[in-house]
């Protein structure tokens, strides 16, 4: 009898849980298998107690909505503002102030109908400033580069004072057309952070008279630059960032090599030294100061720029004392280098896309 009675009682429990975990079950599904139509009647539902002044009922229908419907973009901000409208209403300005953070965190590009929506609303939209915070971005170039003589040597009574000139490929091609990439870290006050990552050539060539022969010299370096340097933005209305620049850059020299060539006067054959590497006679390190001015338009994540920059270089690309233990160009070609500084003048156009955008509630 009692191990009867046992087992009733062991069996009811187990139809118990079995019924349990239907009806969660059963639950569950309900709520993962909501229709749009559903939630369409649920939002209208909640914008019907909004405008009843069923404030309690309103935050407990968009509240449920968030959780069990799956919302398009303009679902899911019309559901967030009014339930920052419903929290207003019931004066509870901290959940109210949290839903706009979150809403606008989701939605940075979010604007604001004023016409719309009571004030008080369009005035906890303005306590939040949002800005791009990381972005990256690709940039293309016109590098025109010049060589400034900062100190000239003189050997007896040869004058190497002739100035190092670019040479010059095609017509009129006095300038370097280059694409390279950079990123930029923005902060508050408008002032972002700008770090350019590029690969260049530069190539000079020197004619010298000496009283034997005419010499030709020429050179190309190649470099990675890398400018950091510092924008602030200046708005105008909505769309427009006027912005000047100002930074250092760091220029690492990887290759450099040169020729030099003897023309005689008379009828004997050029000499030449065919390519030598020079980077024994180069600072490899340069660095340079860097300033401009450009123009930006901003349209959601991507921002267009349109601007010059100078870039001055600080100290000599070349070496001469070192250049003095080559006793080939010393001796046999009578080249010495001078003291020069790399300056370049850039005109660019570039784009951005930003990855992060920050969200910040204005202190006033």
């Amino acid at each position: 009898m009692n191990m009867k009675l046992y087992m009733m009682k062991h069996t009811v429990a187990i139809l118990i849980l079995f019924s349990g975990f239907c009806l969660l079950n059963g639950q569950t599904t309900s709520i993962g298998t909501m229709t749009d139509r559903d939630c369409l009647t649920i939002m209208n539902e909640a914008n019907r107690l909004f405008q009843d002044g069923l404030y309690d009922k309103c935050i407990n229908n968009l509240e449920g909505v968030i959780k069990t419907c799956i919302l398009s973009r303009s679902g899911k901000v019309h559901v967030l503002e009014l339930l920052a409208k419903t929290y207003i209403e019931t004066d509870d300005p901290g959940k109210a102030e949290t839903t706009v953070n979150l809403m606008l965190k989701n939605f940075p590009h979010y604007e604001l109908k004023e016409q719309d929506n009571p004030e008080s609303y369009n005035r906890l939209i303005k306590k939040f400033k949002i800005h791009p915070r990381f972005s990256i971005g690709i940039r293309n170039s016109l590098d025109f580069m010049n060589y400034k003589t900062t100190e000239i040597f003189y050997v007896d009574d040869l004058h190497y004072d002739e100035p190092y000139n670019k040479e010059l490929e095609g017509i009129l091609n006095d300038f370097n057309w280059m694409y390279y990439g950079w990123a930029e870290l923005e902060f508050d006050r408008d002032i972002s952070l700008n770090v350019d990552l590029i690969f260049k050539w530069t190539n000079f060539k020197r004619e010298i008279e000496t009283p034997a022969f005419n010499l030709t010299f020429k050179e190309q370096d190649n470099y990675f630059e890398i400018p950091l340097y510092l924008k602030k933005y200046f708005h105008i209305g909505k769309y427009v960032l006027p912005y000047v620049t100002a930074g250092m850059g760091w220029l690492h020299m990887t290759k450099a090599t040169g020729n030099a060539t003897k023309d005689y006067s008379v009828d004997v054959p050029s000499v030449t030294t065919g390519d030598i590497n020079m980077l024994e006679s180069r600072n490899r390190n340069t660095f340079e100061c860097i300033a401009g001015v450009g123009v930006g338009y901003k349209l959601r994540n991507l921002r267009l720029f349109i601007d010059v920059r100078y870039y001055s270089g600080i100290n000599s690309m070349t070496n001469p004392e070192k250049g003095l233990s080559n006793e080939m160009l010393i001796n046999d070609y009578l080249y010495i280098d001078n003291s020069i500084k790399l300056n370049q003048f850039e005109l660019g156009a570039s784009i951005s896309y930003t990855l992060k955008n920050l969200v910040k509630r204005i202190r006033y």
